[in-house]
């Protein structure tokens, strides 16, 4: 019983086993599958986004035709096209710089903006290179009752409504000639019955930056390492040489010898000279015209006896005069000095008649009050003869005593009179006054002379002279002459030797040193090592060798294709219209007709 409770432990444990590992294995199955479905999605959100990045291009160059292809910049001939390349718009800073995906700028000279007049409506195209990557979208843009501005795109029926599309049928007419040629271009154009279309494919050279890496043989292994307590001394061949750096030196010893004197030593030559050589100064030669100033060692030094003198000169000054010289002091008066006219006051009761130099003229005209001639004015009428006012003097006629209805009716007096004007007499009296100057100007003839302004200035020595009490004196020149030794001397430093007898020895090492060079050297130890290449460098069999990497200009070819294009219209004929709520009538087409662009809606609300 006992095995059997053992047999029956080890089977249920088995297949607890199986089940855990059955259990393990779908878990990571599962997780496979989540993984490799996050690595699916995350690929797909970033083709999503570089997507966005070119359609968000696109679309602002489509809102930038928009604005730009106003009214007066459309097409004005069906079949005619307009182009904006991206280029243009940078230029008119219409659009700020378009990248694509990796931040590159696209083709400004390839990217562009079209808009054709089509029979009632626009086709704009907007094309966008970038890289590798090219596409483009058409809108159709007309003038419909929605629009805020002079056209716009045409928007999409609602779904309430029904549309229908407007074909129209030509007869009787007939094509004119086509029109001129249009300039080459790679803007994409397509042939139609009113726009015969040409084209050509052409080779053009461009060229564009690669990079090559190559390995540059920079020469042999050159760089010594440090050795520690010794000095590089050489570096031939590769081999790098070494001394002991502590080794100890010693300058050569000159001996003595009797009647010289020791000059120098030069390594392990030493120069003698004799001991006792008599020696003078140099001479200075004498120079006409010139002073002797001093010597400095072979170099005799003089200065002009008799220099030049002059007078100062004065400077012109702008609007003055000048009027005399002391010594550098230059004395100006004003030029051209102000004038005005005399000024004539007021006289009261008299009014000025003018001015004779200054002499002020006035005068005043005064009327007789009872003086007065009597001239003819007019005749009136009347049942009375006015009485005289001061103005109108009155003269009876005749009388007449007749009948007359007024308010009443009766016999009345009727008067006929002269009227004549009182002309009153009148006497003028004159007098004068003195004119006067304003405040700071002098009578002077018939005017007034403001007084003239006076300055000084400084003289100056013209160029080469300098100020000495009040005159110019020119500046002394000065000259050097080479001083000379006496005859059978020659010379030596600063001063004249006379010839002495030289000779030379040999320098000899201290007890236990050796030449070396120009030095004594205690007895060191010498190593060598192999050079090596630098770090940045390879090392191939002693010879080094660098990685350099270069931008090369690579010319090549390109087949591009050009486009142009030219109209014709369709004279006289008589147009038939006809409806369809369909844009690919097979009936109407095949009948001839053709769409007109325009549509209209039709049904729902």
């Amino acid at each position: 019983m006992y095995e059997e409770r053992e047999r029956f432990s080890w089977t249920s444990l088995f297949i607890k086993i199986i089940i855990i590992v059955i259990f393990v294995l779908f878990t990571i199955w599962l997780l496979q599958l989540s993984m490799k479905s996050a690595t699916r999605d995350m690929s797909n959100g970033i083709n999503v986004l570089t997507d966005g990045i070119f359609s968000q291009n696109i679309d602002k160059m489509k809102d930038v035709g928009k604005s730009y292809f106003t009214t007066e910049r459309l097409p004005q001939k069906i079949g005619e096209v307009k182009t904006l390349t991206l280029e243009e718009m940078y230029k008119k800073n219409l659009i700020l710089e378009v990248k694509d995906k990796n931040g590159k700028a696209c083709s400004a000279k390839k990217s562009y903006v079209s808009i054709e007049k089509l029979e009632t409506e626009y086709q704009m195209k907007v094309y966008l290179e970038c890289g590798n990557e090219h596409n483009f979208i058409k809108v159709i843009m007309g003038c419909y009752n929605y629009c805020d501005t002079d056209i716009c795109e045409k928007k999409e029926t609602p779904s309430n409504k029904a549309i229908e599309y407007e074909y129209s049928k030509t007869t009787g007419g007939a094509w004119g000639p086509w029109g001129p040629w249009s300039g080459w271009s790679t803007n994409s154009v397509s042939k139609t019955d009113y726009r015969d279309v040409e084209t050509k494919t052409v080779s053009e050279p461009y060229t564009y930056q690669k990079t090559v890496t190559d390995e540059k043989y920079v020469g042999v292994a050159n760089v010594c390492a440090t050795v520690s307590g010794y000095t590089l001394v050489s570096n031939k061949n590769g081999v790098c040489s070494y001394r002991e750096t502590n080794a100890a030196t010693a300058n050569p010893t000159c001996p003595s010898v009797s009647g010289y004197t020791l000059t120098g030593r030069n390594g392990f030559t030493c120069s003698y000279r004799e001991t006792n050589a008599a020696t003078t100064n140099p001479t200075c030669p004498s120079v006409s015209g010139y002073t002797l100033t001093g010597r400095n060692g072979f170099t005799c030094s003089y200065r002009e006896t008799n220099a030049a003198t002059t007078n100062p000169t004065c400077p012109s000054v702008s609007g003055y005069t000048l009027t005399g010289r002391n010594g550098f002091t230059c004395s100006y008066k004003e030029t051209n000095v102000a004038t005005t006219n005399p000024t004539c006051p007021s006289v009261s009761g008299y009014d000025f008649t003018g001015r004779n130099g200054f002499t002020c003229n006035y005068s005043k005209t005064t009327q007789s009050k009872t003086d007065y001639e009597l001239v003819y004015y007019g005749t009136g009428s009347g049942s009375y003869v006015p009485a005289d006012t001061s103005t109108y003097h009155y003269v009876q006629s005749s009388a007449d005593y007749q009948y007359k209805c007024n308010s009443t009716c009766a016999f009345q007096w009727y008067y006929t009179y002269t009227i004549y004007t009182k002309k009153y007499k009148t006497e003028t009296t004159t007098t004068t006054r003195d004119a006067s100057c304003p405040s700071g100007y002098s009578k002077s003839g018939n005017d007034c002379v403001a007084v003239a302004k006076t300055i000084t200035k400084d003289a100056t020595c013209p160029s080469g002279y300098s100020k000495s009490g009040s005159s110019c004196v020119a500046a002394a020149k000065t000259t050097t002459k080479d001083a000379t030794c006496p005859s059978g001397y020659s010379k030596s430093g600063s001063s004249c030797v006379a010839p002495v007898k030289t000779t030379t020895g040999k320098a000899v090492c201290p007890s236990g040193y050796s030449q070396s060079g120009d030095k004594c050297v205690a007895p060191t130890k010498t190593i060598t090592n192999a050079a090596k290449c630098a770090t940045e460098e390879k090392n191939r069999d002693g010879k080094c060798y660098k990685t350099v990497t270069s931008t090369v200009t690579v010319e090549d070819t390109k087949k591009v294709t050009y486009y142009r294009y030219r109209l014709r219209e369709y004279n006289g004929g008589t147009v038939d219209y006809k409806w369809s709520p369909s844009n690919n009538d097979k009936n109407l087409l095949d009948a001839g007709y053709k769409l007109t662009g325009k549509t209209r809606e039709v049904g729902g609300k």
